[in-house]
């Protein structure tokens, strides 16, 4: 799949005549987290907190050589969009903490992102 923003997806042909739409989010998000499951045997959970909105959208969760583990955030965007002001401020107090937190708007970073936590995760 190319990192194109504007993707001629299954489902976007009327009439014999393809269509062209704008990647949304979800366009975005699908393939990395399947990459991830799939390519490392990673886990890539929604992330969901009933009292907070700006949190972000996935938990990533990586298997180590030692016990314990390593996990990630992922706030995905659609092509050429950013984290809001409240999720950046979520972002910035999770990095503080130790976390690694990426806003992702395109397939191919997401996927560069994914190998680089698993090595990381794989010298732990």
């Amino acid at each position: 799949m190319v990192d194109d923003p504007m993707l001629v997806l299954e489902g976007d042909r009327k009439k014999g005549k393809v269509e062209k739409r704008a990647l949304l989010e979800k366009d975005v998000e699908d393939p990395v987290c399947r990459y991830a499951r799939n390519r490392h045997g990673m886990k890539a959970e929604k992330f969901t907190s009933p009292s907070r909105r700006a949190v972000p959208d996935r938990l990533f969760s990586v298997k180590t050589k030692s016990p314990g583990g390593f996990a990630f955030f992922i706030e995905f965007k659609a092509p050429g969009k950013e984290a809001t002001e409240k999720q950046a401020k979520d972002h910035k107090e999770r990095r503080k903490m130790g976390f690694k937190v990426f806003v992702v708007d395109d397939i191919t970073r997401g996927k560069r992102i994914v190998d680089a936590m698993a090595a990381f995760a794989a010298e732990l």
